[in-house]
């Protein structure tokens, strides 16, 4: 820079002031291991006024965070920390309990696994669940938990996610299955897509003896009270109320869980109208094809909606799209997938939009 006339000091017009980007507002980093934890803070801080931020498997920092959750500008409604070994569980716990831009978070992927589990502690998880302002809310709509230490008492208080629609809890072997069933009857029933990959003793298949047993549980212990509707045949209800169960729907809106390959392999062609849908990559799906949003139109002012609808008919366009994706074996496109881990920053819809190309790829194909 220049230098003054009375020999020392540069003007003020030629001091170097920090380089901002007000009006961008979502930043996807995914994958930038390259760039040193320094530099990366001092880009991500020139964007004051982010909504969307993907910081997963990078060198992001606890300083980061720290300055993070001092911004008095930024508002995130999607994050994602998956698989960054330099965070620590003080850092992520303080950042969403005290830091503001995480208050009216909508979108948070804490997502770990076996060879980068979550450094979050059961009293780390503890705190969240009591504290943090985006899980008290009860606004998020997508939340990967995988490879933390959730166990049975953390979900009894776990607070009401009435809009949670994509839930990630791979990888916590020690999770009863009938711990994750009543959670989402009673506190998340509108959870759509399930990810339990090597999660639960009841779904785990060591030797080939065991699959069977996996397969009976997760139909029994979770599909079948969560997606089935009530049975008619009710010992110990009274006419009024065995009626008025036999005309209930199913009780949550679960249509698509993820699970470990060695079950899903052992689950064949599937049951019912449960089929396996595999993605182009190492990812695969047990789904109900025969469930999906559907166009609806009011009786009374003919306004279009949509709709979740089960027990959709064979000749259905959703149930034959389905399908043909369950048919295809993998050989499918990129953007072929549920419970993405890679934030699309493009549209603004974060961990739940459609994405393709090499986006769809590291979202949906690959199990890292």
């Amino acid at each position: 820079s220049s230098e003054g006339e009375g020999g020392g000091r540069g003007t003020p017009s030629s001091r170097k002031v920090p380089l901002q980007f007000p009006g961008l507002q979502r930043l996807g980093l995914m994958g930038v291991r390259s760039v040193r934890s320094d530099v990366l803070e001092s880009f991500i801080l020139a964007f004051p006024n982010l909504t969307h931020l993907d910081l997963s498997c990078t060198r992001v920092s606890p300083e980061l965070l720290a300055s993070l959750a001092s911004s008095e500008t930024l508002r995130l409604e999607a994050l994602a920390l998956s698989r960054c070994t330099r965070l620590t569980g003080d850092s992520i716990t303080d950042l969403l309990v005290h830091g503001r831009c995480t208050f009216g978070l909508k979108q948070l992927n804490l997502y770990g696994d076996a060879t980068y589990p979550s450094p979050l502690t059961a009293d780390h998880l503890s705190t969240l669940l009591t504290q943090a302002p985006c899980f008290t809310s009860g606004a998020l709509e997508y939340l990967d938990l995988s490879s933390s230490p959730l166990s049975a008492l953390h979900l009894s208080f776990f607070p009401q996610q009435p809009k949670l629609r994509s839930l990630g809890l791979s990888y916590i072997r020690n999770l009863p299955i009938r711990a994750i069933s009543d959670f989402l009857l009673t506190r998340a029933p509108s959870v759509e897509v399930l990810t339990l990959i090597s999660t639960s003793p009841e779904l785990a298949v060591h030797i080939s003896g065991r699959v069977f047993n996996a397969s009976m549980a997760l139909h029994s212990l979770l599909i079948q009270p969560l997606c089935m509707p009530p049975s008619h045949f009710c010992v110990g209800l009274d006419p009024e109320e065995d009626l008025r169960m036999s005309m209930q729907g199913p009780r949550t809106r679960l249509r698509v869980i993820e699970l470990a390959v060695p079950l899903l392999n052992g689950l064949g062609a599937g049951a019912g109208t449960w089929r396996i849908v595999r993605s182009k990559g190492g990812r695969a799906w047990y789904v109900d094809v025969a469930c999906g949003w559907t166009a609806e139109y009011g009786t009374a002012t003919g306004a279009q909606g949509a709709a979740l609808r089960r027990s959709l008919p064979p000749g259905h366009p959703v149930r034959k799209a389905m399908e043909r994706l369950a048919d295809a074996r993998g050989n499918v496109s990129s953007g072929t997938g549920w419970h993405s881990r890679k934030m699309e920053v493009l549209e603004g819809h974060g961990m739940l939009g459609r994405e393709d190309g090499l986006y769809g790829a590291v979202a949906f194909a690959y199990q890292g």
